[in-house]
């Protein structure tokens, strides 16, 4: 962060709800303070009544762009001037750009879990996946599986209605209803990813009973810096286990670029973020 708020000092920022555990500040305001940058990154808190005068204040407060995280990612398009083709087709936004008093609406979030996976040297190309979650996270993901030539994937929610709705845009998903997900479902399973808010409270339970799983599968949790019900299946069974930390970086980065217009280096965020996860 700038040791000195000028009355020059531009204003990037995230709107969600909760956003206390968010790390996207730490992350930005490290970069504008690496490349000398008079920026300020700052976090909102924003309730559902108020997002749409919240986004309107991007333009009346001249906020260079913000980052939109749960649970508005899907809800905030209404309200923006224009959309890219792939937040179009993903179905939900995560950052915002305000170029010329119109506010242009990105989706970073796919780019992100693609490089991250490739960082990490994990393959799903042919594979079977199951996607927890439908929301606006969750859009992107099966956005990059199909990237990505996933073979096939299984999609439950807590809203079976809302599971379908999303699926219909993909010939590879089959639906499945969260009451009634098989026990022994992982063994067919070669990676889980979990995009639903389960993990965000501290009572959150695994949504579905799992008795048994494939040998060798992944657990990919898009939440970071919590102890998730995920991870505490994952590390008690020995499932190796990735959380949202890197895909965090890397969408933070490409929202960067939006804003900023170059892509900052991110060799030692990691390391950064970690001293203040929990």
């Amino acid at each position: 962060m700038q040791k000195k708020i000028l009355s020059v000092t531009k204003i990037v920022g995230i709107f969600g709800n909760p956003i206390s555990h968010s790390l996207s500040p730490i992350m930005h305001n490290s970069w504008f303070k690496k490349y000398k940058l008079n920026f300020i990154y700052l976090a909102f808190n924003i309730f559902l009544q108020n997002l749409k005068s919240a986004v309107e204040s991007i333009k009346s407060l001249n906020i260079v762009g913000v980052n939109v995280t749960v649970p508005y990612k899907v809800e905030v398009m209404k309200y923006l001037d224009e959309i890219d083709v792939d937040a179009k087709n993903i179905g939900s936004v995560n950052t915002i750009v305000n170029k010329n008093n119109k506010l242009y609406g990105y989706n970073t979030d796919w780019l992100g879990f693609i490089e991250d996976l490739k960082c990490k040297n994990v393959n799903l190309k042919n594979k079977k996946v199951l996607v927890v979650g439908a929301g606006g996270a969750s859009k992107a993901i099966l956005y990059a599986l199909n990237k990505l030539k996933v073979k096939q994937i299984y999609l439950t929610s807590r809203t079976f209605s809302k599971s379908k709705l999303v699926s219909k845009k993909y010939k590879n998903i089959s639906v499945i209803d969260i009451k009634e997900t098989p026990c022994d479902m992982l063994k067919d399973i070669d990676c889980l990813i979990n995009c639903s808010t389960c993990g965000m409270k501290k009572d959150d339970e695994l949504p579905f009973e799992i008795k048994s799983f494939k040998q060798n599968i992944i657990f990919y949790d898009i939440i970071y810096n919590k102890l998730t019900p995920f991870k505490q299946f994952a590390l008690k069974n020995k499932i190796k286990y990735f959380a949202g930390e890197g895909m965090l970086i890397y969408q933070g980065a490409v929202s960067f670029d939006k804003w900023i217009g170059f892509f900052p280096e991110t060799k030692n965020t990691l390391k950064l973020i970690k001293k203040y996860m929990r």
